[in-house]
């Protein structure tokens, strides 16, 4: 249980309890007391006049400084329970929960002439908002007493059992003074946009974790820029619906009126007397973000450069790394402002450290000038996180994992300024799962053969009604099993036929031309290549010794496999050869009927002569295979 206390109880009434003795003696949190002789029936306390409904701007007075104590409750003894040489103290516990998993324990003033417990309604205010939550909204607080003997002034204990020790727990309807106020949403008003039309459309809205906005109250956008200067201001909802009343002035500016500041303070047009708006100067796209608690910004003009480099790492000559710029981080074929993600995969094994730049930050490494590398902004062991110029962070902030995957992956994006690392421990095989299978329900594998999550498999990209002509499928992690990798499109491009690979749960489906394909998965760097596979044929001396083109075979989509019917002049030796090719990419398997291989130099031998059928079944090395049947 986390349990904030502020132990400052003060003495009460010595009417009620038989003892007028003043002391001043620290005492520890109440887990470390022994329980108190006296029995807990003796002592009750209930809710008496005290108030059900509490709003503190009705116990405190900002403007004179002065304040009404907070009745909790009223304290009553059993005649005769104490000894002379004993008082009471008590502490009043506040939560937002009724298991009371999360609260702040405030001292209670003296007993007045009534034996009412009171608590000092600023302290509430202060603990309220330092310990239970910053959100001034009105809420419902649980309350109880914790109730303490103390005898001869030093010797503390608490009254009843552990666990049993709370008395007249209750629940009050409570509201905070109106202190600072943070909307759940806010918006960029202006910038490329015409700005009546951008705050009636809220079009361009910062991001947010989606925790509660008094717990996190960082807001973070990044938007196209205007042609020449991009002017623009903040609002949350109700500004953007004033500006469509004509009220432009609960927009959010600059204080100090320095349009181009690059952080500062922000403030409420109503506040500033005038618009006070921020403006960036020849930018591609710009990066703003706000603390509603602190009411500050930054503004930065984001610029993504065409490479980066992992500096350090696996080289540990990190002077050497930057000036070789040998680790270079892949990146898709698209604009980088498009797609702003870059990958590096390095093995693990062992304990590394590593920073990364781009060209410009490695060529000052060699001058000497190590500060213009990137950095966390959190811990070095953050798998995830935030990423700044070490000039900013005012230290190196490197990276570091404990090598003890197989690899990692590092990725990280430019245009928010975020990374992740992903330990890596790939298998031997990952799967196709589509409509040629039943989304994964027959197996379809692709075969990594060195552990470095390279895979490579063959299967039919199928359409469906829905799919609007077009072939469908994603790859997974193990077999019609979706929660051990739920990999599909990031990006993918048709011509090429090359795409982007994520694996959040709702990855996009990989969507081609319908065909048979090779597969060629990278998961380390989480790209795929498709190679069409249009044609199949049986080769080799048992097809009347004809290694060029032997007989044609067609892929029968229902049973997943390419078949033909042949004549075997001898019994001797076949092959499969795709596209017309003896080229890997386009397959060339060899090996045995039960294990055949791409790109084997072995021929697979046979046993039949005259008619047979043919049907080989070619999914990934390992798995692939043939029959062949008299006919």
């Amino acid at each position: 249980m986390k349990k904030l206390s502020i132990y400052m109880t003060a003495l009460l009434s010595a009417v009620l309890m038989g003892c007028n003795e003043n002391f001043d003696s620290p005492f520890g949190p109440q887990s470390y007391l022994p329980e108190s002789p006296i029995p807990a029936d003796a002592f009750s306390v209930s809710i008496g006049n005290a108030p059900q409904t509490v709003r503190l701007d009705e116990f405190i007075d900002e403007e004179a400084k002065t304040e009404t104590p907070l009745m909790i409750g009223v304290l009553s003894v059993a005649e005769g329970a104490l000894p002379s040489n004993t008082v009471v103290k008590a502490d009043i516990e506040f939560a937002r929960t009724e298991d009371f998993d999360e609260s702040v324990v405030i001292e209670a003033n003296e007993l007045d002439e009534t034996n009412a417990l009171y608590v000092s309604a600023t302290k509430l205010q202060d603990a309220y908002f330092n310990d239970i939550t910053k959100n001034p909204s009105a809420t419902d607080l649980y309350v109880r007493t914790i109730l303490y003997t103390v005898t001869n002034g030093n010797s503390k204990a608490i009254v009843g059992k552990p666990g049993e020790n709370y008395f007249d727990t209750h629940r009050i309807a409570f509201k905070p003074l109106n202190k600072l106020v943070i909307a759940p949403a806010y918006y960029i008003v202006g910038g490329p946009n015409d700005w009546a039309s951008s705050a009636a459309n809220r079009s361009i809205k910062f991001e947010h974790s989606n925790a509660d906005v008094y717990v996190d109250p960082v807001f973070t956008v990044v938007f196209d820029a205007a042609d020449g200067d991009t002017w623009f201001a903040i609002g949350d909802d109700e500004a953007c619906d004033a500006v469509g009343n004509g009220d432009w002035s609960q927009l959010y500016g600059i204080v100090g009126g320095d349009s181009e500041a690059k952080e500062g303070k922000i403030a409420r047009r109503s506040e500033l007397g005038g618009d006070n708006s921020f403006c960036v100067k020849n930018a591609k796209k710009i990066r703003v973000t706000i603390d509603m608690m602190e009411q500050t910004f930054k503004v930065e003009a984001v610029n993504i450069a065409e490479a980066y480099y992992l500096v350090g790492g696996p080289i540990e000559d990190w002077a050497g790394s930057a000036a070789s710029k040998e680790q270079k981080f892949s990146h898709s074929a698209k604009d980088v402002f498009d797609d702003p993600v870059f990958t590096y995969v390095f093995p693990g094994g062992k304990d590394t450290w590593f920073a990364f730049g781009d060209d410009a930050a490695c060529d000052a490494v060699g001058n000497g000038d190590w500060s213009q590398l990137f950095g966390t902004t959190g811990a070095s062991e953050d798998l995830s996180g935030t990423f700044d110029r070490r000039y900013n962070l005012g230290g190196d902030h490197s990276f570091h994992v404990d090598g003890t995957a197989k690899f990692y992956r590092f990725q990280i994006n430019m245009l928010n300024n975020t990374y992740t690392i992903t330990p890596l421990n790939f298998q031997e095989y990952i799967y196709e799962a589509g409509v040629n299978n039943d989304w994964g329900g027959v197996e379809q594998a692709l075969y990594c053969a060195d552990g470095n999550g390279t895979y490579t498999g063959f299967f039919y990209a199928q359409d469906a009604d829905w799919t609007g002509g077009k072939g469908a499928f994603k790859f997974t992690g193990a077999f019609n099993d979706w929660s051990q990798g739920n990999y599909g499109t990031g990006t993918f491009d048709e011509a090429t036929l090359t795409g982007t690979l994520i694996d959040d749960g709702g990855s996009g489906n990989i969507f081609p031309n319908p065909g048979f394909y090779r597969a060629d998965v990278n998961l380390a760097d989480m790209t795929f290549k498709l190679t069409p596979i249009k044609s199949v044929f049986v080769v080799g001396s048992a097809v009347n010794n004809d290694w060029d083109n032997g007989v044609e075979m067609t892929y029968n989509v229902s049973k997943r496999c390419w078949e033909c019917d042949a004549n075997f002049t001898e019994a001797g030796v076949i092959k499969f050869k795709g596209n017309g090719t003896w080229d890997n990419e386009d397959g060339n398997w060899g090996g045995t009927m039960d294990n055949i291989i791409n790109g084997s130099n072995d021929n697979i031998p046979v046993s039949l002569t005259g008619n047979v059928h043919i049907e080989f079944y070619p999914t990934c090395d390992t798995k692939s295979y043939c029959t062949i049947t008299a006919k």
